[in-house]
């Protein structure tokens, strides 16, 4: 496979963005391509994902990669790469089925009702709707990562 890139989002990248969130049915909200970090091959968009601010937290969303580039570690890369630039705890909620997925970047579940503003009232309701249409909704935590040079 030829070699991946990752950049920042540009302007000229908020239909794609939009278009693939639609496409995949993720949370529509919170879309500003200037959030988003994208992988290439060879000039081709072939992943997406980006880290949601809220008021009170970080969210960690919008995760697509390409159905045809799935599986060749893509979406790690965008997920580490975003991660790195977050010194602070990072929130997501994923089908339960995902959360080992995200358990490798040092996310750990986290019952929602102590998911902080408004990241609760989202996950709260996606757990409803989970229940409701027979599938389970995780909401995790990424810890603030310790600080260099603690000990």
């Amino acid at each position: 496979m030829a070699e991946v890139r990752l950049r920042r989002a540009t302007a000229a990248d908020q239909a794609l963005i939009r278009q693939w969130v639609r496409d995949e049915q993720l949370d529509p909200t919170a879309l500003h391509w200037s959030q988003f970090l994208v992988a290439e091959v060879e000039g081709e968009i072939v992943g997406i994902g980006q880290v949601r601010p809220h008021r009170r937290c970080r969210e960690l969303g919008s995760l697509i990669v390409r159905q045809d580039y799935r599986r060749r570690g893509i979406g790690a890369q965008i997920v580490a790469a975003l991660l790195a630039a977050e010194p602070g705890d990072v929130y997501l909620e994923c089908l339960g089925e995902m959360a080992a997925y995200y358990a490798r970047f040092g996310f750990e579940p986290l019952p929602w009702r102590q998911a902080p503003l408004p990241l609760k009232l989202k996950a709260g309701l996606g757990s409803l709707i989970g229940r409701l249409f027979g599938y389970r909704v995780v909401t995790m935590r990424r810890p603030r990562p310790p600080s260099l040079g603690q000990g």
